[in-house]
């Protein structure tokens, strides 16, 4: 039935929600480019490990363009049901609501999944280009594409929640936006900062950290409300 559902969401998606998916990442390695074309040596200047310098300068750009984007697509996606007024039909149907509810939770991580694939192929890419004399750091590159996905379950179980509560999807994207620009500057910010996890700095230099807390508090937001939506009278 979650197949079906799922299913379902995919083939309401508006072309939109998917130019969103490539224009992320597009967008972060525009901005990497101007970044290297105006500062190159400047930039070298700063480190040895020219890999290392580079994934550094792509996460200044990540972690708001995540946490936008996750902002924008569950509102998006929410707002498909609000606009049609089709969340008492949905819900009318002999379906679990906590199905219903999955199945818009699952379809957004696939397509954050999917720019988040489109950042490691592109991280890969943009560094090739310049021939350093390193290896590439595959694991490196993995970690700082994947890693900010799995940090940042928090603010997508948030974001869906207050989307798909809200018939006015100014608040939700509000929030959204607050929070993009909040990890921006949260650098050095308390640890419990959920817009900071992201970045995979904190105290103990350790990024599985980040990730961990993203999963463990993102997986208790997403079950908190599911028991709301379950119980809510959704208009």
């Amino acid at each position: 039935m979650i197949l079906r559902l799922l299913r379902s969401d995919f083939k309401k998606l508006k072309v939109g929600m998917w130019i969103l998916v490539f224009l992320g990442p597009i967008g972060i390695f525009g901005l990497t480019t101007l970044n290297y074309m105006l500062r190159y040596e400047y930039l070298l200047r700063q480190s040895d490990d020219r890999w290392m310098q580079l994934l550094q300068q792509i996460n200044l750009f990540l972690a708001p363009a995540l946490l936008l984007g996750t902002a924008l697509l569950a509102s998006l996606s929410a707002n498909i049901e609000h606009e049609t007024n089709a969340w008492k039909q949905v819900l009318a149907l002999p379906i679990s609501r906590v199905k219903v509810y999955c199945s818009k939770f699952i379809m957004i991580s696939i397509l954050l999944f999917i720019a988040t694939v489109l950042m490691f192929i592109g991280t890969w890419f943009f560094g090739s280009l310049y021939g350093w004399e390193q290896h590439i750091p595959f694991k490196e590159v993995a970690i700082n594409s994947f890693y900010p996905y799995f940090a940042a379950m928090p603010i997508l179980a948030i974001q869906l929640w207050f989307s798909v509560t809200s018939v006015n999807q100014g608040t939700p994207l509000a929030v959204g936006i607050v929070g993009a620009v909040v990890s921006m500057y949260s650098y050095g910010g308390p640890e419990w900062l959920i817009w900071k996890w992201p970045l995979l700095q904190n105290k103990w230099e350790i990024p599985e950290i980040s990730v961990l807390l993203g999963i463990v508090v993102g997986g208790l937001i997403f079950l908190t409300s599911v028991v709301h939506f379950e119980r809510k009278d959704v208009q």
